[in-house]
């Protein structure tokens, strides 16, 4: 009791301020913009949750990810769904971790890929979303040319690259989660789903943060976000939104409501 008073007591110049995010808008369960138009998610809750313990709110633009992550590197808003890297560290501010993502490759069933390891891609091609980045093993891993990536916005195009054998594997996330929209967007794809495999072991449980671009001055604020971050996994809030967030991308993915 004392301890969350005390935590409100200190946000109080901060109960004005409001901060613009920049979030996918089909991150399912993470962030997505719902049938009904506006924001769901695991993170969308969780700063819902520092909203109500701190004053400090957050309103959202939902975007393709490479438009939000090209956006809030402008300055133009923070971004949820961010990994870290050295390069992006020097733009962005870093909260604690909001959530661990799942990052599976997804193969075809009739060219099996294995998993043990960045080394175990030597000489693959693999498909990845536009603009993302994995992490600096994963990028030094690309760089040295340890394997190859294509990296387009189009992920149902790159599912069927995958089929023709012009990729070896797809680089998906978070989980089998990120398939089913994909599914649901191409008849196509969706008669040839029993045939994609999710690759086992997941490349990594990537976590992913709220970056503030330092241009924006706001990042005085993750002093309290992340004080609250770490109250919701202590008092059982973070796992409350990650079921109730799984559950109702689940509906809305497969039943539509």
């Amino acid at each position: 009791m004392l301890a969350g008073l005390a935590l409100l007591f200190g946000t109080g110049l901060s109960c004005a301020e409001t901060v613009h995010v920049l979030a996918d808008y089909k991150a399912y369960p993470k962030n997505w913009r719902g049938l009904d138009g506006k924001p769901h998610g695991i993170m969308i809750d969780i700063l819902s949750e520092v909203t109500k313990r701190t004053g400090i709110s957050f309103n959202y633009t939902m975007v393709p990810w490479k438009t939000a992550f090209e956006k809030s590197k402008n300055g133009e808003g923070a971004i949820i769904g961010l990994s870290k890297t050295t390069e992006r560290e020097k733009i962005w501010a870093y909260s604690s971790a909001m959530y661990e993502d799942p990052l599976v490759l997804v193969a075809w069933k009739n060219r099996p890929l294995t998993y043990s390891g960045l080394i175990s891609l030597r000489g693959t091609t693999i498909g990845i979303k536009l603009g993302a980045s994995y992490g600096d093993d994963f990028d030094n891993a690309v760089k040295t040319g340890l394997f190859d990536v294509v990296q387009t916005h189009d992920r149902v195009g790159q599912l069927k690259m995958l089929a023709r054998g012009r990729l070896d594997g797809v680089l998906v996330s978070p989980g089998s989660f990120a398939l089913e929209p994909l599914f649901r967007e191409d008849k196509e794809l969706e008669k040839d789903r029993d045939s994609f495999l999710v690759v086992e072991p997941p490349v990594k449980l990537d976590p992913n943060y709220l970056g503030i671009p330092k241009i924006m001055k706001k990042s005085h604020l993750l002093e309290q976000i992340n004080a609250v971050l770490k109250e919701i996994r202590e008092d059982g809030t973070y796992v409350s939104i990650v079921e109730v967030n799984t559950d109702k991308a689940t509906r809305e993915l497969w039943f539509g409501n």
